[in-house]
C-alpha cells in the first residue's frame, strides 16, 4: 500500500441488544429487569430503558414527510413559514384593564389573542355588549390580528357582537379573522348542563359554522378540546378518544346542518393541553394528527381536510399555587414539546394562574417563554425534530392504538354524547385521576415546590381578585340536559390544603406545627434519613427541629422535652435501628411524644418496634398524603 495512503482504522463490531441486556443483568444481580427499568405510563404504554431501530412502528404507520397525510410529522410542509402562533389569553374581569392588556400583549410578541369571557367577570373578562367587546380590542387591527372569543355556551351571541365591532370598524367579511370557538361538548361537560340541551346547542354550532363557511373565509367557528377531559383527570388516550368522539359529534351536526365535510373540517380547530410530560406530550400531538387524519378519512374526506389545526394549551391541572414560580419551568417545558411536536397555536398561562388573575409580569414572562424558544432557540425553523426517535415513533403509534380503541368504544356505545349522559366516560376519567391521585399522594409523581422541597418561609405571590365592574347580568339561563360534570382538578390542591391548614394554625397561636428529629448515632448514621423526613414534614406545613445526634436514651428524652415538641422522628441506620431504636422509642413515649414515627420501613421488626412505642413509618414509596394529615390531625391542627 502506498505510504500516502490513509490507513482505515480497525472496525468494531456493533454490540447486539442481547450483548447490552447481558451486561444489564449482570448490574441487576437477580433484579427483575422489568420492574427495575421499566416504566408503564397511565394508558399502559410500557417505556423500555433502550430502543432500536426495530422498536420502530410498521413502515406503513410512518408518515414520509412533514406535511403529508396522515401528518403525523406535522401539518405544515417544508413550504410553510416557520414557527407557530403566540396566542395569549386575557382574563382580566374590568374591560378598561383588559383593553390595555391587549395593547400590551400585541405590541411585545403575541401574535393572536385569546379573550376569556364571562358577562358576570367571574371567570373571564365582563364583556355584556358590543361596546364592551369594542373597548376591549381598541388596540387591536381586527384585519390583521386574529382574536379568538372563549365563551362557553353564549358563542352564539358573541359571535353576533363580534360581527358587529367588525362593521363599526369596517372590516370586510373577507378580512375578518377569528376564532369563535363554539364547543357545545366542552360548555356542557364543564357545566354539567347546557340551556336548551347539548343537541339544541349544537345545532346552534353548526349554524354558526355555516354563515362562517358562507360569509368569512378566515373565521373558523368550532373548537373541539381535550382540555375540560385533561384538567379532570382523563390520561392521554382517553383526552385523544374525547376529541375524536366530540368531534365527530360536530361534524355530524355540521352534516345535519348542510356542510360538506371539506367545509366543516376548515371550521375546525383542535385544542390540547400540554402538561410538561415532555416525551409524552410530544407522542401526544403527533398521534393526534395521525387518529384526526384517520377519521376524516374514514369519514370520506380528502388530504387537505384530514389537515388538523392544533392549538397546545399549557396544562392547568400542572399548575400550583405554592411556590408558583417553579410553574416557569412546568410551562416552559411544555411549550418546548408543543413546539417540538408541531402545535400551529401555543398557548402558555402564566406562573401565578393558580394564586389569582395574573399580573403584567407574569403575563409578560409567559409570553417571553415562546419568544425565547420561537426567536432564540429557533425552534420553529426545524420540521418535526422528534422523526425517527425510535422512543417517540414507537410511543407515538403505541398510544394512537389505545386512543384509537377506545374511540371506537365510546362510539360503539352510541357516541361521546351518549357516554356523557349516562356517566360511563366520567366514570373511566375519575379512576384515572384516582390513579394519577395515589401516584401523587406517594410522591411517585413528585411536585416540586408542593411534594418536594417545599418551602416552608416562602413569600406568598398574593393578590386580591379584581372587582367585576358593577351592573352584572341578572340570574343565568337554567341548565338542562344534566350530567355529571368534569371539575377541574389541579394535583398539587391536596397537599396545598395541608400547608393551608398549618399556615391557619400559625395564624391562629403563632407558632407552626413542630416535629422533634431524635437522631441516634453520629452525623453520618442520620443525615439521610433526617434530610428526607424534613422535605417529607415541610410537605405538609411541619417544622422539623433538631440537629443533634444521639446515643443515650436519657439524653434523647430531655432534649425531647427540652424542645417541647409532641411528635417526634427517630431518624438512623437500619444497624443503629436493630441495636437502639426499642429503647429510644420508649424514651421518647416516656418524654411525652404523643406520636413516635421511624424514617425506614418497619419489616420484619414492626410488632417490637410498635411494642416500643412506634405509632408509624414513613418511607420512600409510603402515602405522604395519608400521613402528613394524619400527624397533623395529632398535633390538633384544624383541616
Amino acid at each position: 500500500m502506498p505510504a500516502h495512503e490513509p490507513v482505515a482504522p480497525p472496525s468494531f463490531p456493533p454490540p447486539s441488544l442481547e450483548q447490552w441486556r447481558a451486561l444489564v443483568d449482570k448490574d441487576l444481580k437477580g433484579a427483575p429487569y422489568a420492574k427495575k427499568l421499566v416504566t408503564r405510563t397511565l394508558e399502559g404504554i410500557e417505556i423500555q430503558p433502550l430502543y432500536t431501530r426495530a422498536d420502530l412502528p410498521a413502515p406503513a404507520a410512518v408518515a414520509d414527510w412533514p406535511g403529508q397525510a396522515p401528518f403525523t410529522r406535522g401539518a405544515q410542509g417544508s413550504d410553510a413559514v416557520p414557527g407557530w402562533d403566540i396566542r395569549q389569553e386575557v382574563t382580566h374581569p374590568d374591560p378598561a384593564t383588559a383593553a390595555r392588556q391587549v395593547r400590551q400583549e400585541l405590541a411585545r410578541g403575541a401574535d393572536s389573542l385569546q379573550l376569556a369571557l364571562d358577562p358576570a367577570g367571574a371567570t373571564g373578562v365582563a364583556v355584556r355588549s358590543a361596546d364592551d367587546l369594542d373597548l376591549v380590542l381598541a388596540g387591536a387591527d381586527l384585519s390583521a390580528t386574529r382574536i379568538a372569543l372563549k365563551s362557553g355556551a353564549r358563542f352564539v351571541q358573541m359571535a353576533h357582537q363580534l360581527r358587529e365591532v367588525w362593521e363599526r370598524r369596517g372590516i370586510a367579511a373577507a378580512d375578518a379573522r377569528a376564532d369563535l370557538l363554539a364547543d357545545p361538548v366542552g360548555a356542557w361537560v364543564v357545566r354539567g348542563g347546557v340551556p336548551g340541551g347539548i343537541e339544541a346547542l349544537l345545532a346552534d354550532m353548526a349554524r354558526l359554522a355555516a354563515d362562517s363557511a358562507r360569509e368569512t373565509p378566515q373565521v373558523r367557528a368550532v373548537k373541539v378540546a381535550g382540555c375540560p377531559f385533561h384538567d379532570a383527570g382523563a390520561d392521554d388516550a382517553q383526552e385523544l378518544a374525547a376529541i375524536l368522539a366530540g368531534g365527530l359529534a360536530c361534524l355530524k351536526a355540521m352534516d345535519a346542518g348542510g356542510l360538506s365535510l371539506a367545509a366543516a373540517s376548515r371550521q375546525i380547530h383542535v385544542c390540547v393541553a400540554v402538561d410538561g410530560q415532555f416525551f409524552g406530550d410530544i407522542a401526544k400531538l403527533r398521534a393526534l394528527r395521525t387518529l384526526w387524519s384517520r377519521l376524516i378519512e374514514a369519514s370520506g374526506g380528502d388530504a387537505e381536510a384530514r389537515r388538523a389545526l392544533l392549538h397546545a394549551r399549557t396544562s392547568w391541572r400542572m399548575m400550583t399555587a405554592r411556590d408558583p414560580w417553579v410553574n416557569l419551568l412546568r410551562t416552559t417545558t411544555a411549550a418546548f414539546a408543543a413546539a417540538v411536536g408541531g402545535a400551529e397555536v401555543v398557548t402558555v398561562l402564566p406562573f401565578d394562574a393558580a394564586v389569582n388573575e395574573p399580573d403584567d409580569f407574569s403575563r409578560r414572562l409567559a409570553r417571553n417563554v415562546q419568544i425565547v424558544l420561537e426567536q432564540e432557540a429557533h425552534l420553529g425553523q426545524v420540521l418535526d425534530p422528534a422523526g425517527g426517535c425510535w422512543h417517540l415513533e414507537a410511543r407515538t403509534a403505541a398510544l394512537s392504538e389505545r386512543a384509537w380503541a377506545l374511540f371506537q368504544q365510546i362510539e360503539g356505545r352510541g357516541g361521546l354524547v351518549a357516554c356523557l349522559r349516562d356517566g360511563w366516560f366520567q366514570e373511566r376519567i375519575a379512576a384515572s385521576r384516582q390513579a394519577r391521585a395515589r401516584d401523587v399522594a406517594t410522591r411517585r409523581i413528585p411536585l416540586t415546590g408542593v411534594s418536594e422541597y417545599p418551602q416552608l418561609d416562602e413569600r406568598p405571590v398574593a393578590r386580591p381578585r379584581p372587582v367585576p365592574p358593577p351592573g352584572g347580568p341578572a340570574a343565568p339561563a337554567p341548565l338542562q340536559d344534566a350530567i355529571a360534570p368534569l371539575a377541574a382538578v389541579r394535583l398539587a390542591e391536596p397537599f396545598e390544603a395541608l400547608r393551608d391548614a398549618a399556615d391557619r394554625h400559625l395564624a391562629a397561636t403563632g407558632a407552626r406545627p413542630r416535629a422533634f428529629l431524635a437522631n441516634l448515632g453520629g452525623l453520618a448514621q442520620f443525615s439521610a434519613r433526617a434530610a428526607f423526613t424534613r422535605n417529607l414534614l415541610a410537605a405538609g406545613g411541619i417544622a422539623a427541629e433538631g440537629e443533634d445526634g444521639y446515643d443515650d436514651p436519657a439524653a434523647l428524652a430531655a432534649a425531647l422535652r427540652a424542645s417541647g415538641c409532641r411528635l417526634a422522628v427517630i431518624c438512623s441506620t437500619d444497624e443503629l435501628y436493630a441495636e437502639r431504636l426499642p429503647a429510644a422509642a420508649a424514651a421518647l413515649k416516656g418524654a411525652g411524644a404523643a406520636t413516635v414515627v421511624v424514617a425506614g420501613r418497619m419489616g420484619e421488626d414492626e410488632a417490637a418496634w410498635r411494642a416500643a412505642g412506634v405509632d408509624r413509618a414513613i418511607y420512600l414509596g409510603c402515602d405522604v398524603l395519608e400521613t402528613l394529615g394524619a400527624l397533623l390531625d395529632g398535633l390538633e391542627v384544624q383541616r
